[in-house]
């Protein structure tokens, strides 16, 4: 598992236990830049 990956699982754990709104901030913009990354690998780097 990438470390990415974990990051984003133990973020989802952080914001699932009532760590706040500041945890649940990070775990959302990772999931987006984990998602654009991959849009972009799947279009050849666009």
């Amino acid at each position: 598992m990438s470390r990415a990956a974990r990051d984003l699982i133990e973020l989802q754990r952080l914001a699932q236990s009532g760590a706040g709104a500041l945890t649940e901030h990070l775990l959302r913009e990772l999931a987006k830049h984990l998602i654009a990354a991959g849009v972009a690998d799947s279009r050849g780097g666009c």
